[in-house]
């Protein structure tokens, strides 16, 4: 996949074309001019205060107690994005932001746009990154719990659209009473397994900071009769002995290195009853035999700086497993292309 400037006629094509260097101007600021116009506008309510409405410029200024004028330039940013609808001082939603940026229906990313105001926290740090080959910790750029609940909601709002489709996907053994979901937050992705194999439950294993939050979501989501949550951190809590039948990792394994990810998988394998079934949800490392692929890449990049790891690819994650002693070892596709699914089972 790739991301960059395009002409919206044949003149503006015939430019770019003819002056390549355009794009080193506009490239450096433009892309980031508009990404920080939408979590502005997500967080200072323009979407919602739009709907399904259309609004003139000087109302929405009002309601929002916005000065009109600095308003006018970022809605003008977002209708150039395709974003907003502007014609005449009137403002309205388009129809991808009608189903997306609002805040409350099922479909809405506007927790996950918010949220990445934090992701510019973190990429501020790249140039120290780069120098010294020391990400951060994500959890550090967290500066308060507004921040923590909005990491979650956004979680949450980007699991809704794939999670009923991985969990089709994890085989799950007869009689399955109990799952682990490890890193879980809100819990989805276990909830909807456990719903396709009552009367199983789902404990999600969350940080202490994370849980209050984690359970709110679980609540309002409608899945907190399969779904509790305990507190703990995955590389010091004593997982059990033969205790699940199912162990989820959703966008866990790209946090820790591959040591790391060894001994987990292995203490994973101790805490299954025979039989019992383990599965890694989480990024796909592109094939660089592929070329770049600004969103693989992109990903790979961010999660280079915010936890000093990196993205895998299939046949690492395979190994793990087939080292730590599972069979079985598949690789499902998954419903994202910059995603994978590979379960393995405790023999």
């Amino acid at each position: 996949m790739q991301y960059r400037l395009i002409g919206d006629n044949p003149q503006e094509e015939y430019v770019l074309e003819a002056h390549p260097e355009a794009r080193v101007i506009f490239d450096p600021f433009l892309p980031a001019l508009q990404a920080r116009a939408m979590v502005a506008a997500a967080r200072l309510g323009l979407f919602d205060a739009l709907g399904m409405e259309t609004r003139s410029v000087g109302d929405l200024a009002e309601d929002l107690s916005l000065a009109p004028d600095a308003l006018e330039l970022l809605i003008r940013v977002l209708a150039g994005a395709e974003y907003l609808y502007l014609e005449g001082g009137m403002c309205s939603l388009t129809e991808l932001s009608r189903g997306t940026l609002p805040s409350g229906s099922d479909r809405s990313l506007s927790a996950w746009v918010r949220f990445n105001r934090i992701h510019w926290r973190i990429i501020d740090d790249m140039e120290e990154v780069l120098r010294t080959g020391e990400g951060g910790n994500i959890y550090r750029y967290l500066e308060d719990g507004g921040d923590w609940k909005i990491m979650h909601e956004a979680m949450l709002e980007t699991a809704r659209p794939i999670a009923a489709t991985v969990a089709q996907q994890v085989p799950v053994s007869r009689n399955a009473d109990m799952l682990l979901d490890i890193g879980g937050s809100h819990g989805l992705y276990g909830a909807l397994i456990c719903r396709l194999h009552p009367p199983m439950k789902s404990v999600v294993l969350e940080l202490a900071e994370s849980v209050e939050g984690a359970r709110t979501l679980a609540k309002e989501e409608g899945i907190d009769d399969v779904v509790t949550h305990r507190i703990g951190d995955v590389m010091t809590t004593d997982l059990g002995r033969d205790a699940y039948d199912v162990v989820f990792m959703g966008n866990l394994v790209h946090h820790f290195d591959e040591a790391q990810n060894r001994e987990l998988l292995r203490r994973i394998k101790d805490a299954l009853v025979p039989g019992g079934t383990a599965a890694i949800w989480d990024f796909r490392r592109p094939e660089a035999s592929l070329g770049p692929d600004i969103v693989g890449d992109g990903f790979a990049l961010l999660f280079r700086l915010s936890s000093s790891s990196r993205l895998y690819r299939e046949d690492e994650m395979a190994t793990w497993m087939r080292d730590a002693g599972f069979i079985d070892v598949t690789a499902h596709p998954g419903p994202s292309p910059s995603h994978l699914l590979i379960t393995g089972r405790k023999g």
